[in-house]
């Protein structure tokens, strides 16, 4: 069977492959250094793991003495705090409300002059020559060929890459990943009767005797809750192991199972804090599943974690990062990131830079990656994966992606200071 790729009529500066946060990211940045954007999204909002995901809170922009991550991302969790109506403050983790979020997004990309298309899934790329000339994206109109001088993908799973001959990387060295998670919301909570600590982190609270019963066996001690109002929470719980992300069978199946999931977290609460949970309903699901890890790039560099522990810094760093090692593997799994039973952390103004060849990958010359599946080795994935790390890196990659399309030059021969110089 012959398939019908309609050409679009438009050829861009640059398109992005998804609207996560460094997607968003992305393409605000390339859209206001004058280039001719495309966001294709494959859902219904932008956001991500943020809003489709119903991540309950931001990670810090701090190394608990000064914020660290400026220009772009600093400006977006500034103005979320505003339309939201929260205090403009260093706070460690900030609750995310998807649909606020989703409208900032909107607006931001908006105003930047970035053209988003939702529904717009990327089946396919064309690649000639070791460069990308199309990405084909199915939606509505049918399968399209969408052309663009340079490429940036953000979709998470590497997924552009991987089509294109990027060498790619997979989990850990026996191609194990960590726990994927389905986000929830419990609503008609009756908040004043709740007695017993909810949260699974830093204190345990209610979680050692459900877990000790043996009734739920879907359940673990992960249970981070988000008050969105009075009488409703968003929670990221639980955790399915191994999920292969790009696998749509495997995905399927966790989406189900995370159902199940959020249901028994919510028959549990009623049972061990029946005044707080007597009425409270399950009201949501995310409507995509939480995926903590699956392919990264091989790129110019790739970071360590001996970087990591050596707080390492480059000379063509574009963000610095000071989260944890927050690696979520089962019970009974070694887990790498531990130390003396705890993730590592860093001492308060500490930091490791990430550089921008974490951004180039291998092999094909139009295109760049930001978010999760930049180029790191598995222990530091765990730290460089979360929201503030996503939206610096796809700001770079946004004013990269500007540079090489404006030159008309390969993104191997983009100068690192010329997107540092702009990202200042």
């Amino acid at each position: 069977m012959e398939l019908n790729v309609r050409p679009c009529e438009t050829v861009y500066d640059v398109i992005v492959a998804g609207g996560g946060p460094a997607g968003c990211a992305a393409a605000i940045a390339a859209a206001r250094q004058g280039a001719k954007t495309l966001l294709l999204e494959a859902g219904g909002a932008l956001g991500g793991m943020a809003t489709l995901g119903m991540v309950s809170k931001w990670m810090p922009f701090d190394d608990r003495e000064k914020i660290i991550y400026k220009s772009l991302p600093l400006e977006i969790i500034t103005r979320y705090k505003k339309l939201v109506g929260l205090e403009d403050s260093k706070s460690r983790s900030t609750t995310i409300y998807p649909e606020a979020l989703k409208r900032l997004y909107d607006e931001m990309l908006a105003e930047a002059g970035a053209e988003v298309l939702f529904g717009s899934t990327v089946a396919a790329a064309q690649v000639v020559g070791g460069r990308i000339e199309a990405l084909i994206a199915a939606n509505k109109a049918g399968l399209t060929a969408y052309r663009a001088k340079v490429f940036i993908d953000c979709t998470g799973d590497g997924d552009v890459a991987a089509m294109s001959g990027v060498p790619m990387e997979y989990g850990d060295e026996a191609h194990y990943v960590q726990e994927a998670s389905l986000c929830f919301a419990i609503s008609n909570i009756h908040t004043d009767k709740v007695t017993r600590k909810l949260s699974s982190n830093p204190d345990d609270g209610v979680w050692p005797e459900i877990l000790a019963s043996g009734k739920y066996p879907r359940l673990v001690r992960h249970f981070i809750p988000a008050t969105l109002r009075d009488g409703t929470i968003v929670v990221n719980a639980g955790g399915i192991p191994n999920v292969n992300a790009t696998d749509p069978r495997e995905v399927s199946e966790a989406l189900r199972e995370g159902r199940r999931i959020a249901e028994d977290y919510l028959a549990a609460l009623k049972e061990y804090q029946p005044e707080a949970f007597r009425d409270a309903l399950l009201v949501e699901t995310a409507p995509s599943l939480g995926v903590r890890e699956s392919r990264r790039i091989v790129g110019e560099y790739v970071l360590t974690a001996d970087d990591y522990f050596a707080r390492r810094s480059f000379p063509d760093e574009i963000c610095r990062n000071s989260y944890w090692l927050d690696c979520h593997l089962p019970e009974g799994k070694e887990n790498p990131c531990e130390i003396g039973g705890k993730w590592y952390r860093y001492e308060p103004g500490e930091s490791h830079g990430i550089p921008w060849r974490g951004l180039v990958p291998k092999n094909v010359g139009n295109l760049l990656v930001a978010g999760r599946c930049i180029s790191v080795d598995h222990m530091v994935f765990a730290s460089v994966r979360v929201m503030p790390n996503c939206l610096a890196t796809g700001e770079a990659a946004g004013v990269g992606a500007s540079i090489a399309a404006k030159q008309s030059i390969d993104v191997h021969a983009i100068d690192a200071r010329d997107v540092i110089a702009k990202l200042q």
